[in-house]
């Protein structure tokens, strides 16, 4: 769970920078001089936002809820009427095509077109942007927008004449809800932000009975899957119930809250806010059901391959889950990116530029997180693993995207980077099956050539009798004769791979070797040195004896 709420954080802070460095650069668009020359002028942003279809339809509905700075009198800029008419039927015709947004437009404003130029769309005359349709009394009006210059030659999107030449009929039609009929009148006519407030009050109320209604439908479908899995494996139906619970009562809530939005008949300004909210928690309840899901059936898998008799490599599913984990959260910010309006191409080529400067400044993340794959990929090492890496033995621990964690037999906590181990020479000691018993014994150097030679016979039987040491390499040879004793020379190899049983049975031979050795009346060889003084030292002393010692009196203080 901890893990999730760090990818979830991540993700908003993501989506939060992002999108505050895209409205940063936007404003410093929109605050150019007014001295730019033409040509920079028309590329610039509308201060109306009229440069995009969307920023024209989206600019309209805020300028009529009272959101853009003053009446409808701002929400006539985004008509396409001459002065006249804007003079005199300007605020009528934006009240009227406000309620006809409201109340009977088809499509979605998300949808539409964030490009300057607009969309290619079949059978849409040129400069023209198909944004949905008003759907009155069965029938269907196109509702279009047009591209012309205004006065200062910028490009810019507005309603189109032909679909303001239809609003005042289409408004006539238009039918009262019923609902508000039955309601108390300072319920209707009180109004926030051009909202009815009993509409407000229904939008609160939605919240709690979305995730009511949600939290029963997921203990119902868990109820409905325990009865039919029953059977299984219980460990199964646990997995399933941890990770969907929790993002299947986020997502369903965030689903409700969108349809009730949509029934209740709000104002389509409230609506596509509602629409953003809940396709944010849409976007985190996917990701946090992925992220719950890989972690869940990849702890499973991975248990599962320790556990059984293939063994695959453990480690390299705990690394796929967390690069699966990266990756669903890096896709689920630029889905939040784009519900929030963001250029989601812009970002993604900044990201491109921007990841080229962070492969020069993280080489050594790079070379770790390429090492620790290339240490996986070659299955060199296993998480649970009893290893030698460099003069350090020790078991692994965890191997992370930036590196492996040991645990040494004197119980320190080891860590070394997945670049450095991938060239370091790594003795696998677990997967050992046989290892090495390699001892030098020195006799007194007065041991007889025939004892010598029992000492050596007996010590080859006693090793090729015994069930752990291999016969096929069992040597016992006598090697050197040193400065005090004459050497013996052991060498051969014991069938284990685990180290306790190692020493166990190095101690056993041990101790027969040293009964072996006391039976044929020899003794294990003890490092001795002789010191002679030479006679021509003896006047040296005589004369350091002789010498008159000097006393100087103590100083007074």
């Amino acid at each position: 769970m901890k893990a999730c709420h760090r990818y979830l954080l991540l993700l908003l802070l993501t989506s939060s920078i992002v999108a505050f460095s895209q409205r940063t650069q936007a404003t410093k668009v929109t605050a150019a001089p007014k001295t730019a020359p033409v040509e920079e002028t028309t590329e610039s942003e509308d201060p109306l936002g009229r440069s995009t279809p969307y920023g024209t339809v989206f600019g309209f509905l805020q300028a009529v809820h009272g959101g853009k700075n003053g009446p409808l009198g701002k929400a006539t800029q985004y008509l396409q009427l001459s002065g006249q008419e804007r003079e005199h039927e300007g605020e009528r015709l934006a009240h009227e095509l406000q309620a006809l947004m409201d109340k009977a437009f088809i499509g979605r404003v998300g949808a539409i077109s964030h490009h300057r130029e607009g969309s290619l769309q079949p059978g849409v005359p040129e400069n023209h942007e198909r944004i949905g349709s008003f759907r009155v009394n069965g029938t269907d009006t196109e509702v279009d927008l047009v591209r012309v210059t205004d006065q200062s030659g910028a490009e810019i999107w507005l309603f189109s004449a032909q679909v303001l030449a239809q609003v005042p009929q289409l408004f006539a039609e238009i039918e009262n809800s019923q609902l508000e009929s039955r309601l108390p009148g300072f319920l209707v006519t009180t109004q926030l932000f051009s909202t009815p407030l009993w509409q407000w009050i229904a939008l609160l109320l939605l919240v709690p009975v979305s995730v009511a209604l949600a939290w029963l439908i997921v203990r119902l479908a868990r109820a409905v899957l325990r009865i039919r899995l029953r059977r299984r494996d219980p460990g199964i139906v646990e997995d399933v119930h941890d990770s969907l619970v929790g993002p299947a009562t986020l997502i369903l809530s965030a689903a409700f809250n969108e349809i009730g939005a949509y029934l209740l008949g709000s104002p389509l300004l409230i609506r596509e806010y509602y629409r953003r909210a809940t396709g944010l928690l849409l976007a985190a309840g996917v990701t946090w059901l992925l992220v719950r899901v890989i972690n869940r059936w990849g702890e499973r898998a991975r248990l599962q391959s320790l556990a059984g008799s293939r063994f695959r490599n453990g480690s390299l599913i705990v690394l796929g889950q967390r690069i699966f984990n990266v990756f669903a959260v890096i896709v689920c910010a630029l889905i939040m990116l784009a519900i929030l309006g963001v250029n989601v191409t812009a970002a993604v080529a900044g990201l491109g530029i921007g990841s080229i400067a962070i492969a020069f400044a993280a080489q050594k993340t790079l070379e770790n997180l390429l090492g620790g794959i290339s240490i996986l990929g070659d299955q060199v090492i296993r998480v649970g693993e009893l290893c030698r890496i460099g003069e350090h033995v020790g078991r692994v621990e965890d191997i992370s995207l930036r590196s492996t964690s040991i645990r040494t037999l004197d119980g320190s906590a080891l860590s070394v980077p997945n670049g450095k181990l991938a060239n370091m020479t790594i003795e696998n000691i677990t997967r050992r099956q046989t290892t090495l018993f390699r001892a030098t014994i020195g006799l007194r150097s007065e041991t007889g050539a025939e004892r010598l030679r029992s000492v050596l016979e007996q010590t080859r039987v006693l090793l090729l009798r015994h069930p752990k040491v291999d016969p096929n390499v069992a040597r016992v040879h006598f090697v050197e004769v040193g400065e005090s004793s004459l050497d013996i020379g052991i060498h051969c190899l014991i069938r284990t791979s685990n180290r306790e049983e190692f020493l166990a049975i190095r101690e056993e031979l041990l101790f027969e070797i040293m009964e072996l050795v006391a039976a044929r009346g020899v003794e294990f060889a003890t490092p001795a040195r002789l010191l002679h003084i030479a006679p021509a030292q003896e006047p040296d002393r005589q004369r350091a004896a002789a010498t008159p010692t000097v006393i100087r009196p103590r100083a007074r203080g």
